[in-house]
């Protein structure tokens, strides 16, 4: 590749990360970088690139290499900073801002950015009181709210598996906020491995809290797409549904893909504030506040398609959710569900969710008369910088 086509490819990379499309400046940058490796501004559209998509620890190369470059601006190491930060290094984000607090472009953002990995990595030796006085000596004036320092540090170190600090961070919160049911569930499932199922209470508290920002956290950051998938694995059924029941349906995020086959559809969920936001969303014939297991065993419809889309995720003896829906089937109805995919049996995850095997699946659903007809393993939504592997399924009743 000749000089006049490198900066050509290099100006094409960085157009297209301007308007978005990633993935094809990605491999403009990456083409560059074949032949100059060292070449500093493809390293950092490489990083930046890299960030767009989420790819937190493969961007941490490209920008440490960007900014080891003789003369690198401040810009630089402020990236790879966030970068460090969005990995869980939190002690080399907090060193790499530091070194950057006197240099032009630091802003303060970078220093709540830079307090909070200090205070997070301070955990590691120190008690909660003195890791959030540390941040609050960094923050300074431009200081947010400790409660929210410590709520999301909370979730940020659960997610990355720093467990230790996490229980010192949930300590200072209970005590803080006596009688917060998430807190509390959160903290216990640190300590107590075999709850075999989320509190309705945490669960209720837990989506009232989240229903304003849920579509953009889960759909947009997360990646989250369950519903579509499992719409498309009921599909190939080529099966019409007279009524459809939408088990735990949140904001509606499964109603778009499943209105067209459904003549009928209901939506369940426990938290009010979400069923406001399905409301909104509009494609319902009837929204429900419910407990799940309540609803199925209560109610005298009968339906052909049931779909929990991360429902299960809450639970980790599913028997009775499993028995509960095989009873409000009629007969040969469908019941489609995720799961995040483990490897056997059930398991409590430190992020308060469950994991389901494989084998543990296909035994309870046979145990209750359901078949799995399909079953698909796809990542199921991003949590820090890794994907979840999920199971997504498709069962049929077998028997009445």
């Amino acid at each position: 590749m000749d000089a006049e086509t490198l900066q050509r490819t290099f100006d094409e990379a960085v157009q297209a990360h301007g308007e978005g499309r990633l993935e094809e400046a990605e491999a403009g940058f990456r083409a560059v970088l074949a032949v100059l490796p060292h070449e500093g501004e493809a390293l950092f559209g490489l990083g930046l690139t890299l960030m767009g998509l989420r790819r937190f620890t493969e961007a941490v190369v490209p920008l440490h290499a960007a900014a080891a470059q003789p003369g690198a601006e401040p810009i630089r190491f402020l990236c790879l900073a966030q970068a460090l930060y969005l990995t869980g290094a939190f002690a080399q984000a907090a060193e790499t801002f530091a070194a950057m607090e006197n240099q032009e472009g630091f802003h303060d953002g970078a220093r709540l950015t830079w307090a909070r990995s200090a205070a997070y990595a301070a955990l590691d030796d120190s008690d909660a009181d003195t890791a959030l006085a540390l941040y609050g000596r960094i923050a300074g004036p431009v200081a947010e709210d400790l409660d929210t320092v410590a709520r999301e540090g909370f979730s940020a170190l659960v997610a990355f598996q720093r467990l230790n600090a996490a229980r010192k961070l949930g300590r200072w919160l209970e005590a803080r906020s006596q009688g917060d049911a998430i807190q509390a569930h959160e903290l216990r499932v640190l300590t107590d491995p075999e709850i075999d199922r989320a509190p309705p209470a945490y669960v209720e508290a837990l989506f009232d809290a989240f229903a304003e920002r849920f579509d953009h956290q889960l759909v947009e950051n997360l990646e989250y797409q369950a519903p579509a998938i499992l719409a498309e694995m009921v599909g190939v059924t080529g099966r019409r549904f007279e009524h459809l029941l939408d088990l735990g349906c949140g904001t509606g995020l499964a109603g778009p893909p499943f209105r067209a086959a459904v003549a009928r559809l209901t939506g369940v969920d426990l938290s009010n504030a979400m069923l406001a936001k399905a409301a909104e969303r509009g494609g319902y014939d009837a929204l429900v506040h419910a407990e799940a297991v309540a609803f199925l065993r209560e109610t005298s419809d009968r339906f052909d398609l049931i779909v929990a889309a991360d429902v299960f995720s809450y639970l980790g003896d599913l028997g009775d959710i499993l028995a509960a829906s095989a009873e409000a089937l009629s007969d040969e109805g469908l019941l489609a569900f995720s799961v995040e995919q483990g490897e056997t049996g059930w398991r409590l995850l430190p992020s308060a969710r469950y994991a389901h095997g494989d084998d543990y699946v296909r035994a309870a659903a046979a145990g209750v008369g359901l078949e799995v007809i399909q079953h698909r393993q796809t990542p199921l939504r991003r949590q820090a910088d890794a994907a979840i592997p999920g199971g997504l399924y498709v069962l049929r009743k077998t028997r009445a």
